[in-house]
């Protein structure tokens, strides 16, 4: 019967109910929680190394991803076996679980009557898990370990399953969605506005024309239109180049003439002969003088 349902539990999951056990008092339980579904066909993967031969999936899977445990031990049932209505009995209930410093990992009298209480109060459609748990009776381990027993009750009765902790495979394909934080992942506090400087503003106005700091800035951390403002960025260097470049051609032509000039005035007054803004020579009396590196046309 147990065999119409796979049971399988998350490596995290139970490591966690192992250690809310390990650090009990004594004798303690509490709520299992997860999700039961039909299985699907499990897609296909290239990379995958997996060839075991297809078998016959069962009709359910009951996959464990968390536990609560109650505040008191032994509180999910009174004396009686009765499931106590005031539990929290969240949706994603699938069973409950009991840890039992010295006992048989068999479920007793009470366990079962709580079990049926539980899956009766619960309304449940799939098959109640209930999971044993107890300190290792073995003296030759030299660490703190745990022998667990899981259960399905079926018809009002209990039947042993088989309860394979997946952790990444094939196995484990069904959990994949299944992963929740506990809690969220804090904010991480927002770095304030840099201020820039009246310097380095200067700076990239000497390199570029019509581009801020602040663009830049923007630049580097946002990818969204980075093809655009890095083509702007560039138009601005290059017209910040040709403007350097009037500059300095305007920039010869005024030394060029201040210093025909200055030989001019060494030499006399005259008559100055221009062609455009080019100084060709002046002439003094009836001779014709030449300025110094100007080209005669």
């Amino acid at each position: 019967m147990a065999a119409a349902a796979k049971l399988s539990v998350s490596s995290q999951a139970f490591a966690a109910l192992l250690d809310c056990c390990g650090t009990a008092a004594g004798d303690c339980d509490g709520l299992l929680f997860g999700r039961a579904a039909r299985p699907t066909a499990p897609p296909s993967f290239s990379d995958d190394d997996y060839s075991g031969a297809p078998s016959s999936a069962p009709t359910l899977s009951i996959c464990i991803t968390g536990h609560a445990s109650l505040a008191r031990p032994s509180s999910l049932s009174d004396a009686l076996g009765r499931f106590q209505p005031y539990s929290p009995a969240r949706p994603a209930t699938v069973g409950f679980f009991s840890s039992r410093r010295s006992a048989a990992r068999r479920p007793s009298r009470r366990e079962v009557a709580g079990a049926r209480s539980l899956s009766k109060s619960l309304a449940l459609t799939h098959p109640l898990v209930v999971l044993l748990v107890a300190p290792s009776a073995s003296s030759h381990l030299s660490i703190h370990s745990f022998d667990y027993r899981a259960f399905l009750l079926v018809d009002s009765r209990l039947f042993p399953t088989s309860l394979p902790v997946v952790n990444v495979g094939p196995g484990f394909r069904g959990q994949y969605h299944t992963f929740a934080a506990q809690s969220p992942m804090p904010w991480l506090p927002r770095p304030p506005a840099k201020g820039f400087s009246i310097g380095d503003q200067k700076a990239m106005e000497g390199m570029m024309d019509a581009f801020g700091l602040g663009r830049v800035e923007a630049l580097v951390a946002s990818a969204t239109g980075q093809a655009t403002e890095v083509e702007e960025m560039y138009s601005g260097m290059l017209r910040r180049l040709e403007r350097l470049a009037r500059e300095a051609e305007g920039g010869k032509k005024l030394v060029r003439r201040q210093h025909l000039f200055v030989q001019k005035t060494l030499h006399g007054k005259g008559k100055t002969y221009w062609k455009g803004e080019k100084l060709l020579g002046w002439s003094k009396g009836r001779d014709l003088v030449l300025g110094k590196r100007v080209e005669v046309l």
